[in-house]
């Protein structure tokens, strides 16, 4: 052993920097591999820490425009489907609804805005996991009661020792409720999408929207979870059934689905196809760091020919050699995997921020990857060594020209194996550049709206009845250019629609698609700068606000030839029939994954929740402190002041694309590092067996220039099939990628070349400076080499 160790010092001392390109490449394939494993573990075990988590199902349900196609499909159902749900289908055990909210609790003297806030019935309790309470029957099964976290007792109360202690919120009108704590549970993990910190009794809902709001079919807004043990195989027969049974032919236009737990997140939030890339990017990296692995170790073992024959000729045995050698390059890789993890364990916290999501970087929870990659290192340094070994090992001891067979035997071999790194590189930077075009183009793209420099906040019903008085007292400040109020703001879904027909010349034509409505008030086009196309906008006090906006996509699809053909026709919408006022200019409310859709407008200030104002951008601090001094005196719930940027707001639609390029280019760098360090090697390798070719040359009258031609042409040629190769396979991958996106940049040319070039450009730049120190060398020196 003893021995052994000593060998790998010594090999190591008489080639630094060959063996420090091996340990820099196999720590930075490591590395990533094991962070890469750490964030897949991280986002499939999204909401598998509940005992029943592939018992439990979510309801969603769609929509459909009477030729079949899909026009919405939402994550919340009707308030009715559950307890009508649990009596059609046996195999349901237990079904509950949950309405979220966001409400400003009072401890003590103490405000404290929870958003996890959510009404839920009893039988949640059956369904999730909530570790901690007490044994007690009537848990969320009376009016004004609710359970808590430890996190939210420990917010509330400092303690998690908080059964029977109350917590008051106050509504619109400042009457005050006092909520009895009946239990507090353990904290759940970070990564579910369903994380509620208070959970309120649904009784107490049910005493504030009445029963008229929980049999409305088109309130879907309840996140509805089943758990059901044995689901049964005609589950989508049953499901349909139900569907008709409560309309006739009611699948037409509607359709109800379960969802696995397990599958919400990829299915609403994330992507299983960036699992997949990213799996696929690690094993890369791990693959160009085996092959840097790979070629430099023929060249260092072409240096330990001597010793390799003299041991033969004293008996050492072809398995012997072999066996030494694969121990070196194994206890090498496992070398690599151990710095790997103290980096990692050194800039944990670091790592957690870049990669964020509530992600957190736990060795100790993460044993299972440990292990996984050491073995790994086992497996990659047994199989990195094997190609080298057998081509050493097989040498006679006799024969003095070995090491220049090796050198002309096997170039095309590595030859493949520098092309394959570069179509790795080239493929990931052309991936990146085009990623980061999209992102781009998602945030720069004229939205038909101007989403900078407005504040977002919410609205009350006190608010909205003093609406004009509110706006009045905003205008008092000169950074203050106009407010509006409205249901719901751009960004958000266009979740609301209803029955439409229009009404021409006597007729009526029921719309067989879905128009979605906005509901605003008269200045919302002018703060959000949304043009007209034709007609004229809401008015102040005018009876003209009892009609209609729609937009030019409506407009188009209704079949009217241009917008002011569609001025001063009647809709009947939801039952109300109203004028078409004005048509506005296209613009888009939603992400840009989304089609834009027809929509409508109308004025119902009644059902206003939020504030839109435009300020200019200076002085952002002073206008959001005198914004909030203006709010405060319409807050009679004495809530928390908020605000959101909207454009904020918008760059939030597209995180998982920031991500993906956040990622591109960290594993783009690690990969051209990586295919660099070994050029770097490999050229050296290359350029120190030709020394004594290329001084009869200079001693024959060669330039400089034509030596340095020599030197570079293979590395030129490998790098040119690299691009071939890679061109057609990112070209795949990123058209794949766009089409999840209704509005995209185009997959221009210029992207391909860029890479092409910059690789080539590298390539060269690191052979050349090595060409260009052995074309200038003297060539006595150069003859004498050896």
């Amino acid at each position: 052993m003893k021995r052994f160790f000593y060998s790998i010092i010594r090999n190591i001392k008489r080639n630094p920097f060959y063996s420090a390109i091996n340990i820099f490449g196999l720590v930075l394939g490591f590395l990533s591999v094991f962070l890469i494993s750490a964030w897949i573990k991280y986002e499939l075990s999204y909401d598998s820490f509940h005992t029943n988590s592939k018992n439990i199902y979510r309801v969603h349900r769609y929509f459909y425009d009477p030729d079949g196609a899909e026009n919405l499909h939402l994550q919340y159902v009707a308030p009715t489907i559950a307890p009508l749900l649990k009596n059609e289908i046996p195999e349901i055990q237990h079904i509950a609804r949950v309405s979220h909210t966001g409400l400003v609790f009072r401890a003590g003297d103490k405000k404290i805005l929870e958003n996890n806030t959510c009404f839920a019935e009893p039988e949640i309790l059956n369904i999730f996991d909530f570790k901690g309470l007490p044994n007690n029957e009537n848990l969320l099964k009376q009016p004004l009661t609710l359970i808590i976290s430890e996190k939210a007792a420990q917010r509330f109360f400092q303690t998690a020792n908080a059964v029977g202690k109350s917590l008051d919120v106050k509504d619109d009108s400042g009457k005050k409720y006092s909520f009895v704590v009946q239990g507090v549970f353990q904290n759940w993990g970070q990564n579910s999408h369903f994380k509620p910190e208070v959970y309120i009794s649904f009784s107490t809902y049910e005493s504030i929207v009445g029963q008229e709001e929980l049999k409305n079919w088109g309130s879907n807004n309840y996140e509805t979870f089943a758990l059901i043990p044995h689901m049964p195989k005609n589950i989508n027969s049953k499901l349909d059934g139900f569907i008709n049974k409560q309309f006739e032919n009611g699948t037409e236009w509607t359709k109800i689905r379960l969802e696995s737990l397990t599958d919400i997140h990829f299915n609403w939030y994330s992507s299983r196809s960036f699992i997949y890339i990213l799996a696929s990017v690690a094993l890369l990296i791990l693959i160009v760091g085996s092959i840097n692995y790979m070629n430099l170790n023929v060249a260092m073992y072409t240096k330990r020919l001597k010793e390799i024959k003299v041991k033969k000729v004293v008996g050492a045995s072809k398995k012997h050699l072999t066996l030494q050698l694969i121990s070196e390059s194994v206890f090498f890789c496992f070398s690599s995997v151990l710095i790997a993890l103290g980096v990692i364990s050194l800039f944990a916290s670091s790592i957690d921020e870049i990669i964020g999501n509530g992600f957190h970087l736990s060795m100790i929870e993460n044993t299972d990857l440990i292990a996984g990659v050491v073995i790994l290192s086992v497996v990659t340094g047994v199989l990195s060594v094997l190609y080298p070994v057998l081509i050493v090992s097989s040498f006679k001891p006799v024969i003095s020209g070995g090491k220049e067979k090796i050198a002309a035997g096997n170039n095309a071999f590595r030859g493949g194996l520098v092309t394959f790194q570069f179509t790795v590189s080239i493929a990931l930077v052309i991936s990146f550049l085009f990623v980061f075009k999209q992102t781009n183009y998602l945030h720069e793209k004229n939205l038909g709206l101007d989403k900078e420099n407005i504040v977002v906040i919410p609205s009350t019903q006190q608010l909205n009845e003093k609406l004009d008085v509110l706006k009045q007292q905003l205008a008092q400040n000169p950074n203050i250019i106009s407010a509006s109020a409205s249901k719901r703001t751009p960004s958000q879904g266009l979740w609301d629609s209803g029955s439409a027909t229009v009404i021409s010349d006597g007729s009526s034509k029921p719309l067989d698609f879905r128009l979605a409505n906005i509901n605003i008030d008269e200045s919302f086009l002018s703060t959000y700068k949304i043009e007209l196309a034709a007609g004229k906008n809401f008015e102040k006090f005018s009876e003209s606000n009892a009609g209609y906006l729609i937009n030019e996509t409506a407009a188009k699809k209704i079949g009217w030839d241009s917008p002011e053909d569609a001025i001063g026709n009647q809709i009947n919408y939801s039952g109300q029939v109203g004028r078409i006022i004005g048509v506005t200019k296209d613009f888009h409310y939603e992400s840009l994954h989304i089609q834009l859709a027809p929509v409508i407008m109308m004025c119902r200030p009644e059902n206003f929740n939020s504030l839109s104002i435009r300020i200019t951008p200076f002085d952002k601090t002073k206008t959001l402190a005198f914004i909030e001094n203006v709010w405060q005196q319409y807050n009679l719930q004495d809530n928390i002041f908020s605000y959101e940027f909207m454009d904020d707001r918008f760059n939030r639609l597209y995180t998982a694309e920031e991500n993906i390029k956040q990622l591109l280019n960290y594993f783009m760098i690690i990969a051209l590092s990586i295919a660099i360090l070994g050029l770097i090697g490999l050229s050296m390798f290359i350029i120190q067996r030709r020394v004594k070719e290329i001084g009869i040359r200079k001693v024959n009258g060669a330039k400089i220039s034509e030596v340095m031609t020599l030197l570079n042409k293979d590395f030129i040629r490998w790098v040119a099939i690299a691009f071939l190769i890679a061109t057609p396979i990112a070209w795949y991958g990123m058209h794949s990628w766009m089409q999840s996106f209704a509005y995209k940049t185009t997959l221009s040319w210029w992207i391909f070349a860029l890479a092409g070039v910059l690789a080539l450009g590298i390539a060269l730049l690191t052979v050349s400076w090595q060409s260009w120190r052995a074309a200038t060398r003297n060539p006595v020196e150069a003859l004498r080499y050896e």
